[in-house]
């Protein structure tokens, strides 16, 4: 299998070619008949140039045009009327070639005297050098008075010719080394920041996850480098949450199995026959089996929820109901805690949503408040519309949450203070599980808190 650097290296590598390919075509195979075609075309252009106004020329001014003419093209002329008599030769008895002066002459005349302009190749007979003859009409007026023939020697575009293949030569050769260095440099170039970034990945999925890669790039290469960047980043912040909750369920966990275990070997080994500290041994027992069990019942639903296990069913119902029918199972909380809870009741709400999540959210809520309030505080839970929403506020006047610990309360595992006062505060699966819900209802959701003064969690459902 080729490597990127490879065919990038390849495709350069064609792309030169290619080039060098055309240019020799054209420079070397065309370029005898073009640049003798653009020549001849010249050549013709300024005679005809040379011939306007031919009536108003004196004889001087002609004769000094046609010297001009012969020695900024290094060729002969012969000006000759209409009866084919010479009127002004300049060289040419001697270098044109004796099988145009002795065959050709008078029938290429006439020729042009009838008016065409032509232009033969012709090639001496002794020397094997290349001409080609001219002719073109000379007119006075709209008539033709006589015919200029102009004799110009080939060599000149040969030699040129000749010049311009060498030049190309040591251009196509400095030229193709030139490329073949430098896109193997561009090929490295591109191909380098490549490797480190598959062995940077490679070191992340073995798992070092503080690997990070500097660049200064701000092309695609650079935005990809950023992008593994901040999933390594990331990823360390999800390795971060999968050690904190491992530590916070191992202490969870060890405590009331720690109790359990305890109060079950103390029944059977010292009260069991004495009913009292029995019973109230195996309400300890009972009551540590149900916290072990809202663990694992945490644990599942946010795991089914994030995996969509359990899509929402969407309906209507009365949210002031909700809330007075949750309220009423904390009364026995908040007359043993010595925290009151005050329900602003509305009337009938009624929203839209799925009724048995929404009440696991105020059920979060709610013990969230009691496990960060003290005795004395209060709590209310309050309802507020706005003609197409209804906003449902939880409040506590707890110990509130930092600034710094307010934007990670929503994340899965993360507990903000330590147990206080005896209180077990939970996995910290609590608010997650709130998020997870409202996500899923597509609803606004928010926290506002101020440090020793009490916090107020909400969230909004559509009217109906």
């Amino acid at each position: 299998m080729k490597s990127i650097a490879v065919k990038l290296w390849s495709g350069m590598m064609l792309l030169v070619i290619v080039f060098l390919t055309l240019m020799w075509l054209f420079q070397i195979v065309f370029l005898e008949s073009f640049y003798a075609s653009q020549r001849i075309g010249e050549v013709k252009g300024r005679a005809l140039e040379m011939l306007k106004n031919l009536n108003e020329a004196s004889k001087a001014e002609l004769e000094n045009r046609l010297d001009r003419f012969i020695y900024d093209y290094n060729c002969s002329i012969e000006l000759v009327d209409s009866k084919g008599d010479i009127l002004y030769s300049n060289g040419a008895a001697r270098q044109m070639p004796m099988m145009f002066q002795s065959i050709l002459r008078s029938g290429l005349i006439n020729q042009v005297l009838s008016g065409s302009i032509i232009s033969v190749p012709l090639t001496h007979p002794r020397f094997s050098s290349s001409y080609v003859l001219i002719g073109i009409p000379a007119k006075k007026g709209e008539e033709i008075a006589g015919a200029l023939l102009i004799n110009m020697p080939l060599a000149p575009v040969k030699d040129t010719a000749s010049i311009l293949k060498k030049q190309l030569i040591y251009i196509s050769i400095i030229l193709f080394f030139a490329a073949l260095l430098l896109s193997f440099i561009l090929s490295r170039a591109f191909i380098k920041p490549l490797l480190i970034i598959i062995r940077a990945t490679g070191e992340i999925a073995s798992g070092n996850l503080g690997v990070r890669l500097k660049t200064k790039s701000r092309d695609e290469i650079g935005m990809l480098c950023m992008a593994i960047n901040h999933l390594g980043e990331e990823l360390s912040k999800t390795e971060q949450l999968r050690r904190d909750f491992i530590a916070n369920v191992s202490h969870e966990l060890r405590t009331p199995l720690s109790l359990i275990r305890g109060y079950a070997e103390t029944i059977r080994d010292v009260t069991g026959q004495n009913e009292e500290k029995r019973a109230k041994q195996l309400e300890i027992i009972i009551e540590e089996s149900q916290r072990l069990g809202s663990i694992v019942d945490d644990i599942l639903d946010l795991s089914q929820m994030q995996s969509a296990m359990k899509p929402l069913s969407i309906g209507d119902f009365d949210i002031n109901k909700t809330i007075l029918d949750i309220s009423e199972r904390y009364e026995l909380v908040s007359s043993q805690s010595g925290i009151s809870l005050k329900v602003n009741d509305l009337g009938s709400v009624v929203v839209r949503g799925n009724e048995a999540r929404i009440q696991q959210v105020l059920h979060n809520l709610l013990n969230n408040a009691f496990n960060h309030s003290k005795s004395g505080g209060s709590i209310e839970v309050g309802i507020r519309t706005n003609g197409e929403k209804a906003r449902i506020e939880v409040s506590d006047t707890g110990e509130g949450i930092s600034q710094e610990d307010i934007s990670h309360i929503w994340e899965r595992y993360y507990k903000s203070d330590k147990p206080r006062n005896g209180k077990r505060l939970g996995t910290g699966l609590g608010l997650a599980i709130v998020k997870n819900i409202l996500e899923a209802h597509e609803c606004n959701y928010g926290v506002e808190s101020t440090l020793g003064k009490g916090t107020t969690f909400w969230f909004e459902l559509p009217l109906c």
